[in-house]
């Protein structure tokens, strides 16, 4: 931080008797209005912030010069001041050889500085917390997750730049297995659960649970689960979120018992309900081509973890730096349409049409 000292004057001396909840981030530099930037740095892995270093540019016009480099606290905690005629700043996390994080550049508006800036520290190796991989290391990069597979969306989906997840408190998802339509058997039924808890298994946590209607509960919907012989592909899901990137319902189409009974199929459609798109990016349960189904891999279980906490932590509105800041030259476009055919050995089905939402009829946040 930049050594400035003032001289004393009235507004001063008020400001230094005044008591502390009274006190408003603005100063006085001779003639020049300043404030003060207060970020935190926080680390997706809950571990400690060290390795890195904050770089603020300021824009041509500030008075404070082209850049102020700060370290951090044990905590992630910097703080700098901002002159008057700095409309934005762009702030650079600037690692240190060895460092376990990832870099990252965001730019905050001058009006936003007024509350404390959070920004996502990604590591750049994701310990898989508990599980059937629990303990491993995998290497991760945002790039990989953001970038989309050819003709569908990301592993990782966007809303803005925000990371589309369940509300929070929406675990474990309420399911129903359909009664109308085409009959799904008490055979039908195990399967699919069984292939559920195999997800919950591999992902350390309990995401999933049998439920009787479809009626809201809380802020979601329930998500409904058919067998419907007129779809292209062994299975098809669409979920829906709001403006936030918040999913709150979803439904899920087999198309026959035989797709149902098909363990990865479910497995696959079942990450698609908890946000999931496809990837090409590593070996991976959600390849939209492959030469035989396959369960969730660790590197499947390490980034869906990974983006489970981002999407938590991004629920908190003085958050402004996440995943997309730190990605590598990804194309991270939110898709526009987004399916999840899997037939069991070739993914070649065409995109899915939008389907009629009941409740919301067409909604432009279905995927």
């Amino acid at each position: 931080m930049p050594e400035l000292a003032p001289p004393m004057s009235y507004e001063s001396e008020v400001l230094a008797a005044a008591p502390p909840r009274s006190r408003i981030p603005f100063y006085m530099l001779g003639v020049i209005a300043i404030m003060l930037l207060t970020g935190r740095l926080i680390a997706l892995d809950s571990q400690p912030v060290a390795g890195v270093r904050v770089i603020i540019r300021w824009n041509e016009q500030s008075v404070l010069g082209p850049a102020d480099t700060l370290s951090p606290d044990s905590m992630g905690r910097f703080g700098t001041l901002v002159g008057e005629g700095a409309d934005s700043v762009a702030i650079v996390i600037d690692p240190l050889p060895g460092s376990p994080f990832d870099a990252a550049r965001i730019v905050v508006a001058r009006e936003r500085l007024s509350e404390e800036v959070r920004i996502l520290l990604i590591p750049k190796r994701w310990t898989i917390r508990g599980g059937l991989f629990a303990g491993a290391e995998v290497p991760v990069d945002p790039a990989a997750a953001l970038r989309r597979a050819p003709d569908y969306g990301s592993f990782g989906r966007l809303r803005a730049t925000r990371i589309v997840g369940w509300m929070p408190g929406s675990y474990p998802i309420p399911i129903v297995l359909g009664r109308d339509g085409a009959r799904i058997s008490g055979a039908d039924s195990v399967a699919f659960w069984d292939a559920a808890h195999d997800v919950e298994a591999a992902l350390g946590a309990r995401f999933f649970e049998p439920w009787s209607d479809t009626t809201m509960r809380g802020r979601i919907y329930p998500v409904d689960v058919r067998l419907d012989r007129s779809i292209p592909g062994a299975g098809i899901t669409f979920i829906s979120w709001d403006g936030d990137g918040n999913i709150f319902e979803g439904s899920v189409r087999f198309r026959g018992s035989r797709e149902m009974r098909i363990a990865p199929v479910v497995q696959h459609e079942l990450m698609h309900v908890l946000g999931f798109g496809h990837t090409a990016a590593w070996p991976s349960a959600m390849e939209t081509r492959s030469v035989g189904a396959r369960g969730l891999t660790r590197e499947d279980v390490a980034y869906a973890q990974l983006l489970i906490a981002a999407h938590q932590w991004q629920t908190d509105r003085l958050v402004v730096g996440g995943l997309v800041e730190s990605g590598r030259g990804a194309d991270t476009l939110p898709p526009r349409h987004v399916s999840s055919h899997f037939p069991p050995h070739d993914i070649t089905a065409p995109l899915a049409s939008r389907e009629r939402h009941p409740r919301l009829g067409n909604s432009s946040d279905r995927r």
